[in-house]
């Protein structure tokens, strides 16, 4: 996996970031939904669910009554800063996404959010997918939001014109647009270092982009934990998404939220073959 340590610095700087990096209202209302859906058809008197990560949205939305809910994260600074670790919650695991501390067919629900732009590709998604595979029971289900690159990419001097010109919503919003620009094709991604860098020298004075836009400073610094560091991110497109686990779900559902960049924020709904 490609996971480094930004995580360390986004831990310290969590309570700053916002959708779409984290996920809004209309995104959790969809996965409770989705939920209690797939729970009223299922025979079983309980169920166990596994969040990949610590969203603590997640963590805190409307469950299903007898839910278990089990976390697994990379980062061991995430669990100490986001998880909320009381009851119905267990402990949260450190842990991979490409090798699950679980045994097999014993969860009935995998959700998360943006993990696969956390991993390698292909190796990574590959090993991720069979992982969450081999947890899941037969009728279990996955929801996975993933963040995905349009199929041709916007320009910087589009997204630099937007963001001087008021037409970003939110700091959030820029650097997801930003990052995606400078992605190249999937198995290559985009470094964390590049996109920082690209930053600095477009806004060399944020402190006039914060007074310009009235966006608060801590907020735009958040783009600082990028700074030096090597690990990449990769954002598939849909369609490089959907063939990343074809072989082993069948998609059920896609939707696709209203808010700003909800477009390339699409939560799948998928179940095992």
């Amino acid at each position: 996996m490609q996971l480094s340590d930004p995580w360390s610095r986004h831990a310290r700087q969590w309570n700053l970031i916002g959708p779409p990096l984290r996920p809004a209202s209309e995104d959790i209302a969809l996965l409770a939904g989705a939920i209690a859906d797939w729970r009223r058809n299922s025979p079983r008197s309980s169920c166990t669910a596994l969040l990949l990560g610590v969203t603590p949205e997640i963590a805190a939305m409307s469950w299903p009554a007898a839910t278990t809910l089990l976390s697994i994260d990379h980062s061991a600074a995430m669990i100490r800063a986001v998880w909320p670790g009381k009851p119905p919650w267990r402990p949260a695991v450190q842990g991979e996404w490409t090798q699950l501390p679980l045994p097999d067919a014993t969860v009935d629900l995998v959700v998360g959010d943006g993990c696969y732009s956390l991993l390698g590709y292909p190796q990574d998604y590959q090993r991720a997918t069979r992982a969450i595979r081999a947890v899941l029971r037969p009728d279990g289900l996955l929801l996975m939001r993933f963040f995905t690159r349009p199929r041709v990419a916007e320009s910087l001097a589009n997204v630099f014109d937007d963001l001087r010109g008021g037409r970003i919503g939110n700091f959030h919003v820029f650097k997801w647009r930003l990052a995606m620009a400078l992605h190249g094709k999937l198995s290559v991604g985009v470094r964390l270092a590049d996109v920082w860098r690209t930053w600095r020298e477009f806004v060399p004075d944020a402190e006039a982009l914060s007074r310009l836009l009235g966006w608060p400073l801590a907020v735009i610094s958040t783009i600082d934990a990028y700074r030096d560091v090597e690990c990449r991110y990769t954002f598939p497109t849909l369609d490089e998404a959907r063939s990343a686990l074809s072989q082993l779900f069948i998609e059920c559902g896609c939707h696709v939220p209203h808010y700003e960049l909800g477009d390339r924020c699409p939560t799948l709904i998928l179940a095992p073959r």
